[in-house]
């Protein structure tokens, strides 16, 4: 086997890859992707066999289980009518439950502003979240034609940021830290996969 050909590992899910996305793989940083099909499954938990969600997607082989906080996300976000969800766009980031990282929800490009919603789980508080509008990215071979032309350059790797996100406040997890706001690179150009940076 070529050991160039494989990348370096950084994050501990990477040395277990899978038929899942798991936190860990995403190196910290939101990923937007579109959502292929939505489907059941029957998965092996810790407390045996259960039928999850799963959500597959356009720009990666690797797939979503829904658990019931990410499944409310979408539910409120593109609503009940789960095969409406195909074609839609979801960002998601890595985050943390009961102090292991977990992916979740962080908003769409397709709603058309920041949502207020509240997660009900079984024997728990609801828990109040903010599913945030994301302004859709012009392709980098739309920034390079912009630079071209004279238009404003945009800084940070080719990412330029609108002005109204500017001035939203800076949204905080629970350990009082900002999501990563950024984009795997290419990611525009080539399909998205878990652990590249």
């Amino acid at each position: 086997m070529n050991q160039s050909a494989m990348p370096k590992p950084v994050d501990w899910d990477q040395l277990y890859p899978g038929r899942f996305m798991k936190a860990g793989e995403l190196l910290g940083k939101q990923v937007t992707l579109t959502i292929k099909s939505v489907d059941l499954d029957e998965l092996e938990g810790d407390k045996g066999k259960k039928v999850k969600g799963i959500v597959s997607f356009n720009e990666t082989p690797k797939q979503l289980a829904l658990n019931r906080t990410n499944g409310t996300c979408l539910r409120e976000m593109f609503g009940r009518a789960v095969q409406e969800w195909i074609g839609k766009k979801v960002t998601i980031h890595p985050g943390e439950w009961n102090g292991e990282p977990c992916i979740r929800v962080y908003g769409s490009p397709d709603i058309a502003s920041d949502m207020q919603i509240e997660v009900a789980l079984p024997r728990r508080r609801p828990i109040p979240m903010v599913m945030r509008a994301m302004k859709p990215r012009a392709p980098q071979s739309q920034q390079r034609a912009q630079q071209g032309n004279g238009q404003q350059r945009p800084s940070q790797g080719g990412q330029q940021r609108p002005a109204q996100a500017q001035q939203r406040p800076v949204p905080r997890d629970d350990d009082g830290e900002p999501p990563p706001d950024v984009r795997l690179p290419g990611q525009d150009d080539d399909a998205w996969q878990p652990g590249r940076e």
